[in-house]
């Protein structure tokens, strides 16, 4: 797994995108940081005072290390680290020339792991350092006596690698690129996305006085909702995280030393997924066509108008899904290099 041959292949493929996360790294912690010691400053030379409300409660500190926009970018760019690991070699056929390599498949796999891994911690460490030494080092420091380390750095660092086995894992049972940034990005959100259609189809049909509260407990199965709770305590942001990248790792491990190469540029790897992924797509959209068509019904209306455009949408949708489906996990996506 310390290959120098392999760590060298994998910092090749993904050197671009490398200088891209560390520079969302930058600005994310120690720029964001300056920026704000700034900002504190210009509010006390004109008001006298700070807003107390984000002094005590610790709300912009939390903000500079691990909440807002820049998280999601960066979260972007690590699946697409991923992706790149495992989705690109697929699509090019490289990884035919990786397999030749006189190294087993979980070696192969563990390198590009770790070296992602490796790559996050870094950048994530010396940056929070830096962003921790600028707010320390100035007038403010107090402000992050309102803070734990769990919530400022534990938290984001293991949520990030998190996503990043995740990533990884949906790469071992997708045969493309393009398949494990669409797929990673469905079943990211997948579980509150089928709770929300199930719900909003029992409210349809007037089944909705047993489900009268969405089910937030659903939040916790959901993947990528944990960029947006990485201050919620230790257990949602470190102890689920940590669980569920021990599970997909180990997981993925297992499954790349099965992979079937020559269906290397499919959608899926695994044949046997097929029928799953089959139902699986028809079943979503067609919830999610009925929904959309009857929501065109007229404000007030009978119920009825809405039930009938419900189904209407929900049989026109699922049509149209087995349509996509079948050509979906038939297709081939592969780049012929001369």
């Amino acid at each position: 797994m310390f290959h120098k041959a392999l760590w060298y292949q994998n910092f090749k493929q993904t050197k671009i995108l490398m200088f891209f996360l560390l520079v969302l790294y930058i600005i994310h912690l120690p720029f964001q940081a300056m920026l704000q010691v700034e900002s504190w400053r210009v509010e006390l030379e004109e008001f006298g005072q700070i807003n107390m409300y984000y002094w005590s409660s610790g709300q912009t500190i939390y903000f500079i290390f691990s909440e807002g926009a820049l998280p999601i970018f960066i979260m972007i760019a690590i699946i697409f680290l991923a992706c790149l690991l495992i989705g690109v070699e697929r699509n090019t056929r490289r990884m035919d020339f990786t397999f030749s390599f006189p190294f087993k498949r979980r070696d192969i796999f563990l390198s590009k792991m770790i070296y992602g891994m490796f790559m996050i911690i870094s950048f994530h460490t010396i940056n929070f350092l830096v962003a921790y030494l600028i707010l320390f080092q100035s007038e403010f420091r107090y402000t992050l006596s309102d803070v734990t380390m769990t919530n400022i750095y534990f938290g984001p660092l293991i949520v990030f690698l998190f996503i990043f086995t995740f990533a990884l894992f949906i790469g071992t049972i997708t045969g493309e690129m393009i398949s494990q940034v669409v797929l990673t990005f469905i079943f990211g959100i997948f579980p509150l996305g089928i709770a929300f259609l199930i719900i909003t189809s029992m409210d349809i049909h007037r089944a909705q006085p047993y489900y009268r509260e969405f089910p937030y407990w659903v939040e916790t199965y959901t993947p990528l909702f944990y960029i947006t709770s990485t201050t919620n305590g230790f257990i949602n942001s470190v102890l689920y995280p940590l669980i569920g990248l021990v599970i997909f790792a180990i997981l993925s491990i297992l499954l790349y030393q099965k992979n079937k190469i020559e269906h290397n540029g499919e959608f899926l790897i695994f044949k046997q997924l097929h029928p799953i992924f089959k139902y699986g797509i028809i079943i979503c959209f067609s919830l999610f066509g009925g929904i959309i068509i009857s929501s065109l019904a007229p404000w007030g209306g009978s119920q009825t108008f809405q039930i009938i455009g419900y189904w209407i949408g929900f049989v026109i949708f699922a049509l149209f899904s087995y349509l996509i489906s079948r050509r979906l996990l038939n297709m081939n996506v592969l780049v012929r290099n001369k």
